[in-house]
């Protein structure tokens, strides 16, 4: 019984010797920095009274996800019906408010004319 304590024991001594590896490997060290700059607060910046904000910081945290997988290709005719309304020329009642501004319901002339 003397003899099986002083022996190793050999699968627990390679599994923890594999985490060891894995925790140290650059990959994971890469991914803990990565977590803790998605957890680090986004700090402004304020000289001579103008607020200078952190777009970058910004931009990062409302990325999306890298494994956000790709929409399939669409055909023709689904990816035409899911294009907005403005994009095919249709009526927009509060486009046409916007452009025709306070002549709208009383003159035909826009205030903002068509481009």
């Amino acid at each position: 019984m003397h003899a099986t304590l002083l022996t190793p024991n050999r699968p627990a001594l390679c599994l923890t010797l594999v985490l060891v590896l894995a925790l140290a490997s650059p990959w994971a060290r890469a991914d803990q920095a990565a977590k803790q700059a998605d957890a680090a607060p986004c700090i402004e910046v304020q000289v001579n009274g103008e607020r200078i904000p952190a777009w970058d910081c910004l931009q990062r945290k409302l990325a999306p996800a890298a494994g956000t997988a790709a929409r399939p290709d669409l055909p023709e005719a689904e990816r035409l019906m899911r294009k907005p309304g403005n994009q095919l020329l249709q009526y927009n009642l509060e486009g046409t408010r916007q452009r025709m501004g306070d002549a709208f319901g009383r003159s035909v002339v826009p205030q903002r004319p068509a481009r």
